[in-house]
């Protein structure tokens, strides 16, 4: 039995995918299973996960939210850790799975995340002089105890399933934020998260200025429940 469940939403990212989970596989541990929820992907990112033995479970396009996928991904994971993670997120070091899982030294944590702060080779200059910016402030770990934009982002994130179970991602939040609601919910009980520099990710999109405004603002509006609007998802 895997002890972690790596999850991973797609959608024609056949570009990273290989990479992300090559990196997944060099990591030095190696109890876990990969779970690909795929949105009727047209390029080869079927054919490069089944190359890396994943576990494929498909979504039509006309049922797609964030937190469906999140939960049938959740549903079909055997591990006591959720690892959310994008397809084009990839881990910085061999160790990021373990560094992460050693933060789960309480029973007071409810999951683990960093931000992005390393970028992509499509990044724009921005994105890089926001990734480095990251790596200053948040390059000591951190006990998170109120919920605010950012933390616990499925882009890259360990959540415990028995909290899940408890609480799945609310389908009301159908446009995204659901990663957002699920720690709100359980940081109102009591329970923290923890920020860790050794569990990030390279993640950008190439975005210049006008088009990263665009996006925060949309990131922004995940804070409260919204339908999901399939004709404006770009990123998955």
């Amino acid at each position: 039995m895997p002890l972690i469940s790596i999850i991973i939403r797609v959608k024609n990212e056949s570009r990273y995918l290989g990479k992300t989970l090559e990196a997944i596989k060099n990591q030095t541990f190696q109890n876990f299973e990969i779970i690909i929820v795929d949105s009727e992907s047209t390029d080869n990112t079927l054919k490069i996960a089944e190359k890396y033995q994943a576990k494929i479970i498909k979504i039509k396009h006309k049922d797609f939210t964030y937190p469906c996928a999140s939960n049938l991904g959740a549903k079909n994971a055997r591990g006591k850790y959720l690892v959310y993670l994008s397809g084009h997120s990839i881990p910085i070091s061999k160790v990021w799975l373990s560094g992460g899982l050693k933060n789960f030294n309480s029973d007071k944590v409810a999951g683990v995340y960093c931000p992005p702060v390393f970028s992509l080779n499509n990044a724009s200059m921005l994105e890089r002089l926001i990734c480095f910016a990251g790596r200053i402030i948040y390059r000591k770990k951190k006990i998170i105890k109120k919920p605010s934009m950012g933390v616990m982002g499925a882009t890259n994130c360990i959540i415990r399933k028995d909290l899940w179970e408890k609480y799945n991602f609310n389908l009301n939040f159908a446009n995204g934020g659901e990663d957002g609601d699920w720690v709100s919910y359980w940081m109102q009980k009591g329970y923290v998260a923890v920020r860790d520099i050794k569990f990030t990710v390279r993640h950008t999109h190439g975005l210049g200025i006008f088009r990263y405004y665009k996006q925060w603002q949309y990131w922004k509006n995940c804070a409260k429940p919204h339908k999901f609007e399939y004709k404006k998802h770009k990123f998955n």
